[in-house]
């Protein structure tokens, strides 16, 4: 029976480690599941932030282009001015002062990423193009535009404006 009492003895410290392993275990995977949970939530937090900085630079461009179409309106009309421009005008400092600001607005344009769609001796693209008038041309082929009646404007190989043209039957 002395033995049987050593064996009790024995086993309650046995019991308490393996409790105490028990909860060490259950401590370890709470601590593990409580770190996936933060990396998650900054892995959320992150991206987040991503979405955000790129709507806003979405936004921003945006706001850009409807500038940029409200603009093209005073463009078109200094190049119409250009194209009719007198003769007599040509050495007149006002009349350079405003082709010089028209050279301006199209670099600008360009600097903005903003360019002009390709039009005469090109195939239409209803992609790019508005037709607005077909007529018989010779030597030109079927669909070759022959003439541009406005320009259009591409941004991000995105259609601001379409190009308003004439076509080759």
């Amino acid at each position: 029976m002395a033995d049987k009492g050593k064996k009790k003895q024995e086993n309650p410290g046995a019991d308490k480690s393996a409790a105490r392993a028990g909860k060490i275990d259950e401590r370890d995977a709470e601590i593990q599941a409580l770190k996936e949970m933060l990396q998650r939530a900054q892995a959320d937090f992150i991206n987040y932030r991503q979405r955000v900085e790129k709507e806003k630079a979405e936004l921003i461009d945006y706001g850009k282009l409807e500038t940029v179409k409200d603009l093209l309106e005073v463009f078109d009309n200094f190049e119409r001015a250009r194209n009719h421009f007198p003769k007599e005008l040509e050495g007149n400092e006002w009349a350079q002062g405003m082709l010089a600001v028209e050279k301006q607005f199209v670099a600008k344009m360009e600097e903005m990423g903003i360019k002009r769609i390709p039009t005469v001796g090109t195939q239409f693209d209803p992609n790019l193009h508005e037709a607005i008038h077909m007529e018989p041309a010779k030597g030109k082929k079927s669909n070759e535009i022959i003439e541009e009646y406005e320009p259009g404007y591409i941004y991000n190989n995105k259609v601001i404006r379409f190009a308003k043209v004439k076509l080759a039957k």
